[in-house]
């Protein structure tokens, strides 16, 4: 389940979908506890359900279906672990900016360049006569 968008930043639903059949169940015409509270009473059975963290969700799962299992589903995680990230990095910025500017001060070797075969183009017509041509060219050329 996760909240959908009939018009951003005004109107939210909320989507049911059957991960296993890979349909959509139902769509709700909000995102409240109390409607989905409704909605699991009148549909027993939800033996998982993957969900955001929204705590009108969590409150209606633990109102109308207190057995199934709950899970984060994998997008609002990696939202979560990326915030969290985020606000500590913002917070140790300092001591990340010393030690990046400690190992700027350390030079670093270049790497030898490497080196590659030349590229070798298939034979074709077109090319077979691009190569006679340059190759007049160029005698004419040394001829001057």
């Amino acid at each position: 389940m996760d909240q959908f968008a009939f018009r951003e930043g005004c109107t939210y639903g909320t989507v049911l979908v059957d991960i296993e059949a890979g349909r959509v169940v139902d769509i709700l015409p909000d995102r409240t506890s109390e409607t989905f509270a409704a909605w699991l009473t009148e549909h027993p059975g939800a033996e998982i359900i993957c969900r955001d963290r929204a705590s009108a969700y969590t409150k209606a799962v633990r109102e109308a279906a207190p057995r199934p299992l709950e899970f984060a589903d994998r997008w609002h995680l990696l939202q979560n672990l990326s915030a969290a990230v985020e606000k500590t990095c913002h917070q140790h910025r300092d001591c990340l900016r010393k030690r990046a500017e400690e190992e700027t001060v350390t030079e670093v070797p270049e790497p030898p360049p490497m080196l590659l075969p030349p590229a070798e183009l298939p034979r074709t017509q077109i090319i077979e006569r691009t190569h006679h041509r340059y190759e007049d060219i160029h005698r004419l050329l040394e001829k001057h």
